[in-house]
């Protein structure tokens, strides 16, 4: 089951970016000879429109050929501006970012938007035989201050270990304040609970929960972007990496999604097209921010990157992105198996 959900949400990420570059060719009169979901042999093909739409067998990409963006040729999209051709290498990422900022609005509109309450934790469980056993605390508790001291974030519980003597949690427990004390040692032990923040849901309109998503990604972006580019150098240097994942990191993600339902999965979904978006922007050959530097650099040197040499670079990027995809399902594997 894990596969199929892996399956789906993919090839509609991929389907989603590469609609974008077929949508911008074909908006201004580019032709598109072959629409393809995957890689490798082709499974299923017909013709519609002009272009010959395939589903090949590896679902890990997808292409739109686009008239004249081979060496030699002098139609389609040779012949456009910087501005067409910008348009169409844009266009499937701006297609991944809007499909992320609907599903985030519909989110929003329909169950609200997740957030902690401040000044509160919740006691998830308490492990059995432990002192927080024994000193009385239940799951469910809320504690909402410690040591006399309101509580600002639910991260503040751990500053109990901070120093030993009496301590004491208030905590709220079915309609009633009860004081919890106990005696801490000191040092960084464990009291033998997992809390965490109570989350409430606040819906908004579609229309201001889709604006907001946009704002929240706009300030996201850099850090991001800095977590990606970090994860692809720790990788390529051959450091374990939790940050990410390749399809078989993803494979296991998306099962441990489908077990907590639907939302879990959309907010999968969204966070798969957040990364494509930025991944296929990074300054690499063959990727769409490769492109899009190489034909911004064009303008800077007056055409004197042919074609030919785009292919070459773009080639070059193919080799690295195989590599990194290696990598990466190594790195997968070895977090998968508990290796460090």
């Amino acid at each position: 089951m894990a596969l199929l959900w892996f399956l789906l949400i993919i090839g509609v990420s991929i389907l989603v970016h590469e609609l974008g570059h077929y949508w911008a060719a074909k908006a201004q009169g580019v032709g598109v000879k072959n629409f393809a979901l995957g890689f490798g042999p082709t499974l299923l093909k017909f013709d519609w429109r002009g272009t010959t739409w395939r589903l090949n067998a590896i679902p890990l990409g997808g292409y739109a050929e686009i008239d004249g963006m081979m060496p030699g040729d002098a139609h389609g999209y040779s012949r456009l501006s910087v501005w067409g051709k910008f348009l169409i290498l844009v266009g499937g990422v701006v297609m991944n970012l809007l499909l992320a900022w609907l599903l985030l609005a519909t989110l929003a509109s329909v169950r609200g938007l997740p957030e902690a309450v401040p000044g509160q934790a919740q006691v998830a469980a308490v492990v059995e035989g432990s002192r927080a056993e024994a000193i009385g605390l239940r799951a469910g508790d809320v504690i909402v201050a410690l040591n006399g001291q309101p509580l600002k974030s639910w991260e503040e519980v751990r500053n109990f270990r901070e120093g030993a003597g009496e301590k004491r949690f208030t905590v709220r427990r079915g309609g009633e304040t009860v004081e919890v004390r106990f005696d801490w040692p000191g040092g960084q032990g464990t009291l033998g609970i997992r809390y965490g923040p109570i989350i409430r849901y606040t819906k908004l309109p579609f229309f201001q929960a889709f604006f907001r998503s946009i704002a929240d990604t706009v300030t996201a972006a850099p850090a991001a972007f800095r977590a990606i580019v970090t994860g692809l150098v720790g990788t390529v240097a051959g450091q374990s990496n939790t940050g990410l994942s390749g399809p078989v990191g993803i494979v296991s993600v998306t099962g441990q999604a489908a077990q907590q339902g639907v939302y879990t999965l959309a907010l999968l979904m969204i966070q798969i097209n957040l990364s494509l978006a930025i991944f296929n922007l990074l300054p690499i050959p063959g990727l769409d921010g490769g492109r899009i530097l190489i034909l911004l650099a064009n303008v800077i040197a007056r055409g004197r990157i042919t074609p030919e040499h785009e292919a070459r670079l773009s080639y070059g990027g193919f080799l690295f992105m195989l590599l990194l995809l290696v990598l990466v399902t190594i790195n997968d594997l070895r977090n998968l198996g508990g290796g460090s």
